[in-house]
Formats: structure tokens, sequence, C-alpha cells
């Protein structure tokens, strides 16, 4: 894992992170001080950017790559939630609280990262840019990615529960956790891990992806799922 030690975060860095999910909803002057403010992280595949536990302050935003979300509830084994990608931010319970981190983010791919340092967090506090109110947004994102997750996992019926994990997978109505739509929408998992987040069996998750694919809503390849027919699914 590498941390730049001066701001190495690049045009096109700012504008995708100020073009997707929690930043563009922000200020114009909020969304400068803070990526003026921001550190790059680089990390390669298997690579943390975040323990569950850990202490460490700070603010992440993923410029592009893939993240592996897992959280360990209590006693239990970590488990993968999400996959995230360009927009994505976390480290915001922790910073805002001062508590333990509630997840892990494992890079999944080779990720470039924005790291707002705790420390100037607080700078920009006291420039009165409000940012604990602003970052807060991002908790309340957390949040209806949860209860989205919790309402699709009531669904009795593996197919329509397929669908529901699917759209939430690809950030649909969840605007300040997620980025913006995928654009192709192609989700780099495979069956058994798109089973895990959508707490179905691998044979139920199977055959309802199988008949999906079937129905032409999705493209099921070598650990990747496409979604080639968004208006079946609700997404368009």
């Amino acid at each position: 894992m590498g941390i730049s030690k001066n701001n190495d975060l690049t045009a096109e860095d700012r504008l995708r992170l100020e073009g997707r999910g929690w930043l563009v909803r922000q200020p114009a002057d909020f969304r400068t001080a803070l990526l003026d403010n921001c550190l790059l992280m680089t990390l390669g595949a298997g690579e943390s950017a975040m323990h569950l536990g850990g202490e460490d302050g700070g603010l992440y935003g993923l410029i592009d790559g893939w993240l592996d979300v897992l959280i360990s509830p209590g006693a239990m084994e970590p488990t993968l939630v999400h996959v995230a990608t360009t927009g994505w931010w976390f480290g915001d319970s922790a910073l805002l609280t001062r508590s333990p981190k509630r997840g892990a983010h494992v890079a999944r791919t080779p990720c470039r990262i924005a790291h707002l340092p705790a420390e100037a967090a607080a700078r920009l506090d006291r420039d009165g840019l409000d940012i604990w109110r602003r970052i807060a947004f991002i908790s309340v994102g957390v949040i209806d990615h949860a209860f989205a997750v919790v309402a699709a996992n009531r669904c009795p019926h593996p197919l329509e529960r397929s669908k529901l994990t699917l759209r939430i997978l690809l950030g649909e109505g969840l605007p300040f956790a997620a980025g913006a739509p995928l654009d192709p929408p192609v989700l780099p998992i495979s069956q058994a891990e798109f089973a895990e987040i959508a707490n179905l069996s691998r044979n139920a998750a199977g055959d309802a992806l199988r008949q999906l694919a079937q129905e032409g809503m999705i493209r099921l390849g070598y650990r990747e799922i496409e979604v080639v027919h968004q208006k079946a699914l609700g997404l368009a």
C-alpha cells in the first residue's frame, strides 16, 4: 500500500470523484477544499484500505478500481456485503465518532483512493466548512444501503431477491453511499460471491442467475455479471 506525502490527485481523479456519489451533491467550495486536502492512496489487489476494529482516522473516496466491503457483526466471521467502485466513500463512522471501524475494505483490483486524514478534516471544520454535517450524509447513505439489503433479504423468492440485489450492487436509489450507475454495468463478481452478498445458497443463486441470463436480462461471464437489460430489473 502506498500513501502519497503530497496531493497527487490528478485533474481526472478530481473530476471522477466530483461527478459521482456523495461528493457531487455537495457545494462547489466544499468539494474543492476537501479534494485539496486529500492524499493519494494506492492499493494492490488483496491489500486493505481499512481494517475491522482499526482506529486510524480519516475519510476515503474510491477514485477507480473495485473494493470488497466486509463486515463482522459481533463475533461473526467477516462476510462480503458489497463490491464498491468509483464514488464510494467510507471511514465516516469512525471519523465522526472516533470509534473502532465497523468494516473492512479490501482491494479486489488495483485501486486509487483519495484519503482525507483526520487532522485535515479538523482543519476544514475550523475553516467553517460544516464538514461534519456533510460527512454525516455518507453515514445516511450507508444506512439507506443497509435498509435496502435488509428489505431484499426479506424477499422469500430467490429470483426476486437476486433482482433486488443486482439493483443494490449497481447503486440504484443510493445517491450518497454509491457512485453513479455503472457504464457499462458489469460487476466483477462470481456467482458464489453473488450468493454470499444476496444471502442465498449457491444453488438458489445459480438457478436465479441462469434464469435471468436465459431471459436476456444479464450475461454471465467468468467471475463477472453484466446487466444487459436494465429496464427488466427496474433500473431504467
